[in-house]
């Protein structure tokens, strides 16, 4: 561990309160997950012009109410631009994350919601399944931040899919430049295909998108090693949609991730 990079950009503790406070370390992320759009109602029984709102992200929307009451930590420190949510009710975040530099980009705000997620499946706090995170000495495992894959999983697919949104209603708006404009016709596919191949394929397999996609992932590799040394390999029984259900998603947050899986291809990875 390089101690002296870890602090170049020096340290930050930051305590999120509930209700979106203006200081708040992630109320900047929390108001775009939240955020509204004005949408036509098509019912005959209203005037042509009545117009009520729908979230831009509806699973956005839930994650950030989620928040609303809770408290929860956020330590701003040099992690290369990852996020960590290491034990119960903390997240930490790279500095560049603070202030508007984490509504950057849909990624961005999406790398927070994954770190939400998190933090909801360590107040869970079942030691094989959803380990809080917090001291538990044995053998071949992380005494300190125990996670599975299977955890991670699931945070994808509710990143991606805030990701997606934000990124198909091209919002936050900003002065994108020409690669990013690009990438804004592209990325929803990608993501869709993602969400196939995480949804459509057991979750054994599944799991290993997450070592292809993040091969320098050092907590990935050293979750699959321990996982390998378990019948079930650390996968809860139940489907994904019954877990995010379990998280405090609605049917049709979790329905529309299903709909956006059945439109990518999924990529068989070899068991």
């Amino acid at each position: 561990m390089n101690i002296a990079n870890i602090l170049r950009k020096g340290i930050r503790i930051k305590s999120q309160k509930p209700g979106y406070p203006e200081d708040g370390p992630i109320t900047p992320s929390l108001k775009v997950l939240s955020a509204l759009i004005p949408s036509k109602e098509s019912r005959s029984d209203l005037a042509a012009d009545y117009k009520t709102t729908s979230p831009v992200s509806l699973i956005g929307f839930e994650l950030a109410r989620m928040f609303m009451a809770r408290k929860v930590r956020v330590i701003f420190m040099n992690t290369g631009g990852s996020g960590i949510a290491p034990w119960r009710g903390l997240i930490v975040l790279d500095s560049d994350f603070q202030g508007q530099g984490q509504i950057m980009s849909p990624a961005a705000v999406a790398k927070v919601a994954h770190e939400l997620i998190h933090v909801l499946q360590r107040e869970m706090n079942q030691p094989h399944y959803w380990p809080s995170g917090s001291l538990r000495p044995r053998i071949g495992g992380r005494w300190i931040g125990d996670s599975t894959n299977y955890m991670e999983l699931i945070a994808y697919l509710v990143s991606f899919t805030v990701e997606y949104d934000l990124t198909a209603a091209k919002f936050p708006a900003g002065n994108e430049t020409s690669q990013q404009q690009a990438e804004i016709e592209t990325r929803p596919g990608t993501i869709r295909d993602l969400l196939a191949t995480m949804t459509e394929n057991s979750p054994q397999n599944a799991g290993k998108l997450l070592l292809k996609l993040f091969p320098n992932n050092p907590i990935y590799r050293t979750n699959q090693k321990l996982e390998e040394h378990f019948p079930d390999r650390r996968i809860p029984p139940g489907s994904w949609h019954y877990w995010l259900r379990h998280l405090g998603f609605s049917r049709q947050a979790v329905d529309h991730i299903m709909v956006l899986a059945a439109q990518g291809n999924a990529e068989w990875l070899d068991e």
